[in-house]
């Protein structure tokens, strides 16, 4: 074997032991077992003639966009969206269905709504 040019030879032994493994004969493969494999192979293989089967429309539509991970962000994203764009109606006096219970205005000290909490910031 050859040796690493940064190898300091206190690993000797694991050269020989790999030198030893590598002049082993490697055995055969008994003709009986290798026709079983095959055999149990051409088993699980599909009958000939056979028609590939259409994935249904929603499966490629996932697939399309990146598998289920993918579905999950942009959920997660239209929802963010949704609410965003919800917040932004009660300064125009819509009333969302978090703000039904309550009268807040967009610019009073105590309102959480559409953003309020920032206002406080200087």
């Amino acid at each position: 074997m050859t040796k690493a040019p940064n190898r300091d030879g206190d690993d000797a032994w694991i050269d020989g032991m790999l030198d030893d493994l590598a002049r082993t004969p490697v055995p055969e493969t008994p003709d009986d077992l290798k026709a079983r494999v095959m055999e149990e192979a051409y088993a699980m293989l599909p009958a000939p003639g056979g028609q590939l089967a259409k994935a249904p429309w929603w499966r490629q539509i996932v697939e399309g966009i990146g598998g289920w991970m993918a579905v999950g962000g942009l959920v997660a994203a239209a929802a963010t969206g949704f609410v965003v764009g919800l917040g932004g109606l009660d300064s125009v006096g819509v009333s969302t269905p978090w703000t039904m219970t309550y009268e807040t205005y967009y610019d009073s000290p105590g309102s959480l709504d559409a953003f309020g909490w920032d206002m406080e910031e200087g």
